[in-house]
């Protein structure tokens, strides 16, 4: 490897999650084997510095972990059920990765070790063309926060933020503020929480033409229009001073323009005019460029109250979110008082029923409500939908946030917070639950749900579910020695790693709940390994997937899932 890397003479080297695993996996079976892992250009070996993943660094040549990089760059936009390679190539490339049976293992024949290689290959493939993709994003993000590619690879938003920031003070006559020493950053992580955004809670409900209206940039607008940030802070109040009421205690801001709501407005703007270029002659490095922005942009509320922030200013990220409270609360009290009605309000949004009004009067209230906003702050438009589901939860009757399935005129489905895309449900339960949203949203009531619904259980109960639906899959977060709780999927690791196969943080792992002849024994006893015999748990399929993925969204039609639990009749769902 070392040979034909040399001969190679890459300037970059790239693997996913090889921070983690790859680099130093190779650098451990070098020393084992007492050979020198010499790929740096002056012959070095990779070093490692610690942190929460440690970070291989080559002399002369630039590593890239795309893990980490789409982690943070990416991560936020992707519906995948992880962050594996597997799973993020299906997003991104359209192609997965190949399959492996790892139990033959244990006894490889000829043809298997080709597969096995095969499998690797693929790996490697699928790794390039994610270099590849994420490409223009690196080298963007890496021009504008003016960072190294091995630096900005590995960065968080905050550190991005951070290092824009510096690279930017000389503009501005601004001198760099020291980064916060231990003692500062542990005084600064034990101050108390301040109050969050405000919350319009839903009543669970399937609703008929809505619309769903969006702050735009919603944090950075009230930073900059409000003038919020470290350098405007006031100790005591001053003449034309802003005063903010956060929680009953008031905080004052200076109305002079402070260099960071001046540099978030200038990335606010540039961010508006590369998206415009990209618009009018789309390239993939318009669109990097214009995200970076983006993503810059919407990361300067989080910095100013991040506790390792050398602009860290908790003043400034209170009174945003007090300032963020007062106008949900004002434009729903407004979008009210002109015959709507609104659904529910969270964060940055603000959906509502049209009743009566056309979409034509819709845009006029909204073009209304801008007029009166001040600054840059502005509401926009996200779409029109035919039909919309919100839900409780769970064993509430009060309206969950951040849960809810849409659909529009052209029968496309927008779906928040539902457990089709979580990632410890077997895909049974998920695509159970994704076709009674759907089937719901399109028919505008739960009649072809309940049916499916009935089918999805009598084929449970009679044993004709195929395994692979009933598999769960689950990520392990960090090395298996640091668990401290035996969760079933810790049991499947180590049932793996008793196996004699190598067991990775940020693995996929693969099981399912069978049945045992101890009746009360715990979840964690009756894990098995797809390959294992056994019967799968109908009472934990039915308990713990499939009941839990569709009865809040049966709650809306006063149907009541436990009763099917127990076993009782239930008249909208009848006899199994």
């Amino acid at each position: 490897f070392v040979k034909y890397f040399k001969h190679y003479s890459p300037d970059i080297l790239t693997g996913y999650f090889s921070d983690g695993f790859d680099l130093p996996y190779l650098r451990s079976r070098a020393e084992y084997n007492k050979i020198k892992l010499s790929l740096g250009i002056d012959n070095s070996q990779p070093s490692f510095s610690r942190g929460r993943i440690t970070s291989g660094k080559i002399d002369g040549i630039v590593h890239l972990d795309l893990y980490r990089f789409i982690e943070t760059a990416y991560s936020q936009y992707l519906q995948s059920e992880t962050l594996s390679l597997n799973d993020v190539s299906k997003e991104l490339l359209g192609e997965g990765k190949h399959d492996f049976d790892f139990a033959k293992m244990k006894k490889m024949t000829s043809e298997d070790w080709k597969d096995f290689f095969k499998y690797n290959l693929h790996d490697s493939e699928l790794t390039f063309r994610l270099a590849e993709k994420a490409w223009p994003d690196l080298l963007e993000f890496s021009i504008i926060m003016q960072e190294p590619l091995f630096d900005v690879s590995r960065d968080g938003m905050s550190t991005n933020v951070e290092n824009y920031i510096l690279h930017n003070l000389e503009k501005f006559n601004e001198i760099a503020e020291k980064r916060p020493l231990h003692d500062e950053i542990t005084l600064r992580q034990s101050r108390g929480k301040y109050e969050g955004a405000f919350v319009f809670q839903p009543k669970p409900g399937l609703y008929e033409n809505l619309c769903f209206f969006d702050f735009t940039s919603y944090w950075p607008s009230i930073i900059i229009t409000f003038n919020l940030s470290r350098s405007t802070f006031l100790e005591s109040k001053e003449k034309d001073s802003l005063e903010v009421d956060v929680s009953g205690k008031k905080f004052y801001f200076s109305k002079k323009p402070g260099f960071f709501p001046e540099m978030l407005k200038e990335v606010i703007e540039k961010r508006k005019k590369y998206k415009k270029e990209y618009n009018e002659n789309p390239d993939p490095f318009k669109k990097a460029r214009s995200n970076a922005f983006k993503l810059l942009a919407n990361a300067s509320y989080g910095y100013q109250g991040f506790f390792g922030a050398r602009y860290y200013c908790p003043e400034a990220s209170a009174a945003t979110t007090a300032i963020s409270r007062e106008f949900t609360k004002k434009t729903i009290d407004l979008i009210n008082s002109k015959a709507y009605g609104v659904i529910y309000g969270d964060t940055d949004s603000i959906a509502l029923k049209l009743n009566d009004h056309t979409k034509k009067e819709t845009l006029e209230l909204l073009k209304n409500i801008n007029k009166d906003l001040p600054g840059i702050m502005e509401l926009d438009l996200e779409d029109f939908y035919k039909r919309g589901l919100f839900v409780s939860k769970r064993t509430t009757k009060e309206g969950a946030k951040k849960k809810y399935a849409l659909i529009d005129e052209k029968n496309k489905m927008k779906i928040r917070g539902f457990e089709t895309v979580r990632r410890d449900w077997c895909t049974l339960a998920r695509d159970l639950q994704n076709k009674v949203l759907e089937y719901t949203l399109i028919d505008g009531n739960e009649t072809r749900a309940l049916e499916l619904i009935k089918t999805t259980i009598k084929n449970l109960k009679e044993r004709k579910i195929d395994r692979k639906d009933i598999i769960i899959r689950t990520q392990l977060k960090k090395p298996l020695t640091e668990y401290k709780s035996i969760t079933p999927h810790v049991v499947a690791a180590q049932k793996i790693e008793a196996s004699g196969l190598p067991v990775t943080m940020g693995m996929l792992v693969e099981y399912f709940i069978a049945e045992t002849r101890e009746k009360k024994s715990l979840v964690r006893d009756k894990v098995k390994l797809p390959d294992e015999k056994g019967e799968y748990n109908i009472e934990y399929y039915l308990e713990h997937q499939i009941f839990p993925a569709i009865e809040n969204i049966l709650d809306v039609f006063n149907v009541n899932i436990q009763e099917i639990t127990n076993g009782k009749k239930q008249s909208s769902l009848g006899e199994f």
